[in-house]
Formats: structure tokens, C-alpha cells, sequence
């Protein structure tokens, strides 16, 4: 059985309740630019192709840097870094902003928006991730981050479908101006943290290279670590572009949407989240943790291939709720499992390599976004919930650690 924990057991820490705070008002910006730039991009481009790929398109970064910022986050002061990053997406979204109000935007200012507030990743997600263990007992771990996960998906049901009113009354430069308000919140925010203060470490480009090879040598040391690294290219690449990338396109081609219901449907997504991540917190450091991390990503799947086959949009929320219960579940599983495991000294370094499998999400994207350009954004999702269908089988049977996982 496993251990039952006050749902809310983290927030009696006082460092993980700031963190906790900016990380919403934080996501609650990154949800609102989802369907800002998703909705821009296809009314500009009528393309699903392009909609695909620039709603993946800030993973990126994390792909061709991410253990850099691994490596920056283990050196520096991350109460400091996180607020300057914070601050710098918040005047990036003023920027563009201001671009859209005064009607000079083009597709290619959305493509290089996405990209630059995508270098920012690199730094936020390892000193996120890094910094929770920190603040509460391991025993704790799966709680806390599940709620940090919950930040996330209760601002994935509200700010779509905030934002999708927005967009329809107002349109995408006053929604961007808010993205930035919520952003600058977030920074501000950060700054309640009381850490012990770190000194800032000489690095140079010698001492960076060695510092990530330290990271990838632990993970070759680390069955373990290894297989849920290399296990989560699977929900990065084939799940996470249907859920981010092709909504707009069922949203304009499937169902004749506009942007209002297109929030809604995200918002719907974003209910799943919540009740999953409710549900792990609740749970607390649950055992058999390999075949829930397996059993989420097999859910996801099964709710893209409904999506697939699904004409509906009255049942296209269920779907979405339920899909995103799965992809919520396993995120918030899979990390707790992997900070629970790395010792303190190279913890930023293994979290910026592990965020490199969301950095291939662009790889997906465009894959998907290929096949839903001339087959349909269905026959996408069918494709890409067969292969995460086969790999997951594939991954249970070859990397036994997974399957064995407690």
C-alpha cells in the first residue's frame, strides 16, 4: 500500500510555497502564449504544418543547450538566475507585444519569440527541478512535485480559456501585454526565497564541458537513471506534440472552431491535469512506481487514438481530460523518481540532460505536423499513439528496471 500524505503536505514549507506561487503565475503566462501563438500562427498561415512545428518550436533550445544550463544552475546562485530569466521572458513578451499592437508581425516574429523565450528553459526547468528536493524531506518528493505539476495544470484550465477570450474580444497584443504582467509576477515572486547563499563558481567553456561530462558519466553509472532518460524521448516526441501542436488544427479544420472554443478545448487538458496531479499528490511516495509511470503513458495513448477516431467535439473534452491525466501522471512520477535518486553536487547537471528529451519535441512536431499537413491532424495522432504504443512495450520489455521500479 502506499504511503497516504496530506494532498497539500508540501506547502508547509515556506521556500516551496514562494517557489510554488511563481511557478503559477509563471505558467500561467507560458499557457496563455500556447494559444496566443498557436492561434496567430494558423490565422496568418492557414498551415498546420507551421502551427505544429512553432508551437514546439521553444523545446529547441533545450535540445542543442540544455546541459549548459544544467551546468550554469549547479554554479550559480538559482534564486538570482531564475529571477533574471523571469524577467527577461517578461519584457521579451512586452517586445512582441507591442510588435502585434502595432500591426508590423510576421510569421517570422512569432518563429523567433518562440525560439528566444525557449533559451530561457535551459535555465528555469533544472533550477526548478533542483531546487524542490531542497526544500522538502525525500519522503516528501512525489507530493511536492506533483504540485509543482498541479501549478501547471490549474493554470492549463484557466488561462486557454481566459486567453481565448481575450484573443476574440481584445485580440493577441493585449493578450501578450498580460503574458507579460504574469511573468514579472513570477519574478518578482522568486525573490521571497530564503536560500543559503552560494558563491558565484569560476566556469569557462574547459570547466563547463568537464561538468557535463561528470553529468552524462552518472547516467551511464545509473541503470536506472539511464532507462527513465531514455524512456521519456517516448511522451517528448510522439505524445506532447499531439497535446501542444495539433489542438489548434482540430480546432480550425476538425471542428470549425475559433479561438474561444479552442481555449476551451485546452482548458480541458488542463482539467485533466489537475485531477491527476491531485490524485499523485494524495498518493504521496507511492510504491510500484515504474508501472505507473508505464500505465500514464499507455492512458495517453489510448486517449490519442480515441482522438483519432473521434468526430465529436462534445467528446473531444473527455478525451483531452483523459489523455492529459496520463501525460500529468507521468511527468510528475518520472521526475520525482529521478531527483529522488541524484545526489545534491550534480543535481542540475543530470536535470539539464534530462530535459533534453523535451527538447527533441520539435523532432515530433514536425513529424506530426508533415503528416497532418497532407493526411489529416487524425491520422497524425493515430500514427503517433501506435508508436508510443509499440516503444512503451518495447521499453517494459527490454529495460526490466522500469517494469521492476518501486
Amino acid at each position: 500500500m502506499p504511503t497516504v500524505v496530506r494532498t497539500f503536505d508540501s506547502f508547509r514549507h515556506t521556500n516551496y510555497r514562494f517557489l510554488w506561487a511563481s511557478t503559477f503565475f509563471f505558467s500561467a503566462g507560458y499557457w496563455l502564449q500556447m494559444i496566443i501563438v498557436g492561434w496567430l500562427t494558423y490565422q496568418l498561415t492557414q498551415s498546420a504544418l507551421l502551427t505544429s512545428v512553432v508551437m514546439g518550436l521553444d523545446a529547441l533550445p533545450i535540445l542543442l543547450a540544455g546541459p549548459l544550463g544544467g551546468v550554469i544552475v549547479d554554479a550559480w546562485d538559482k534564486r538570482k538566475l531564475m529571477t533574471v530569466v523571469l524577467i527577461y521572458q517578461s519584457l521579451l513578451s512586452l517586445a512582441f507585444g507591442v510588435s502585434v499592437l502595432a500591426g508590423v508581425t510576421q510569421v517570422w516574429h512569432i518563429f523567433a519569440f518562440v525560439f528566444l523565450m525557449g533559451l530561457s528553459w535551459i535555465i528555469t526547468d533544472p533550477a526548478r527541478m533542483a531546487l524542490i528536493p531542497s526544500m522538502v524531506p525525500r519522503q516528501s518528493l512525489v507530493n511536492a512535485f506533483a504540485l509543482n505539476s498541479l501549478a501547471f495544470s490549474v493554470t492549463r484550465l484557466a488561462a486557454p480559456a481566459i486567453g481565448g477570450a481575450i484573443l476574440a474580444i481584445a485580440g493577441a497584443g493585449p493578450a501578450l501585454l498580460v503574458e507579460a504582467v504574469l511573468l514579472a509576477a513570477a519574478g518578482a515572486v522568486i525573490l521571497g526565497l530564503r536560500l543559503e547563499p552560494k558563491s558565484k563558481s569560476k566556469m569557462n567553456i574547459r570547466s563547463a564541458i568537464d561538468d557535463v561530462m561528470e553529468g552524462v558519466r552518472y547516467i551511464r553509472s545509473e541503470k536506472l537513471v539511464l532507462t527513465l532518460l531514455l524512456f521519456g524521448l517516448v511522451p517528448s516526441v510522439m505524445v506532447m506534440p499531439f497535446f501542444h501542436g495539433l489542438i489548434p488544427v482540430y480546432a480550425a479544420e476538425v471542428f470549425n472552431v475559433g479561438p474561444v472554443t479552442l481555449g476551451l478545448l485546452m482548458a480541458s487538458a488542463g482539467a485533466g491535469s489537475v485531477m491527476g496531479t491531485l490524485a499523485l499528490a494524495s498518493l504521496g511516495d507511492m510504491r510500484r512506481k515504474g508501472r505507473v509511470i508505464l500505465g500514464c503513458v499507455a492512458l495517453a495513448s489510448l486517449a490519442m487514438v480515441a482522438m483519432a477516431f473521434n468526430p465529436s467535439l462534445s467528446l473531444a473534452y473527455p478525451i483531452l481530460m483523459v489523455g492529459s491525466i496520463g501525460l500529468m501522471g507521468y511527468y510528475s512520477t518520472a521526475q520525482a523518481t529521478i531527483q529522488s535518486i541524484l545526489p545534491d553536487k550534480i543535481r542540475g547537471r543530470v536535470s539539464g540532460i534530462y530535459i533534453m528529451t523535451f527538447g527533441l519535441m520539435p523532432v515530433g512536431s514536425l513529424a506530426a505536423g508533415l503528416i497532418a499537413e497532407s493526411m489529416g491532424a487524425p491520422v497524425a495522432t493515430f500514427l503517433s499513439a501506435i508508436a508510443v504504443a509499440v516503444l512503451t512495450i518495447i521499453m517494459a520489455t527490454c529495460f526490466r528496471e522500469l517494469w521492476r521500479l518501486k
